[in-house]
């Protein structure tokens, strides 16, 4: 059985895109594009989360933000420590869009044992002194990665690799 993530692939100037891209393969071994994870893996129904995702994005206007921090976010179960860039701009919207598909179909997959923080991830090791090092290289540059959401994706995870089901775009006009 597979399970349904939502996530958002913003849109980034090409050097931006492309050093986040860099980072990412070199540091998170991540092949994919960096994207906002909104709702993490565990809805089954592909047509209810299609449904409420796309009622959730027509009345969601698009989101900008800027990526100026980096912080360190333990994994206990994987053993493993990961590198986010997280957002000063757009923090809050973030925040509210993911609130609001939590809900119906996706309120299972509220994570209710830890906060959800928006954040794109650039690197993960096994190593806290390591990934500290990471945070302190990024947090020593005057970081400004602006970007995008102009839609969200749901991706169904039957195997490592996900695949997008649906795309729904945000509503056009003001930005948050």
């Amino acid at each position: 059985m597979s399970a349904l993530e939502v996530v958002a692939k913003p849109e980034f100037g090409k050097a931006e895109l492309d050093w986040l891209t860099h980072l990412r393969q070199s540091r998170a071994h991540s092949a994919r594009a960096p994207a906002f994870t909104l709702v993490f893996p565990g809805a089954e129904s592909t047509e209810d989360v299609v449904k409420q995702v796309q009622t959730t994005c027509a009345s969601t206007p698009r989101i900008r933000f800027c990526l100026r921090s980096a912080m360190v976010a333990p994994e206990a179960k994987m053993g493993l420590y990961h590198v986010f860039l997280v957002p000063d701009e757009g923090f809050g919207a973030i925040i509210r869009l993911h609130q609001r598909l939590h809900v119906g179909a996706l309120a299972c997959c509220l994570q209710r044992d830890m906060p959800y923080i928006p954040h794109l991830t650039v690197a993960s090791t096994d190593d806290f002194g390591a990934a500290r090092q990471t945070m302190a290289v990024l947090n020593s540059k005057e970081l400004a990665i602006s970007g995008r959401i102009d839609e969200v994706e749901v991706h169904e995870r039957d195997s490592a690799t996900p695949r997008c089901v649906a795309k729904a775009p945000l509503k056009h006009g003001f930005f948050h």
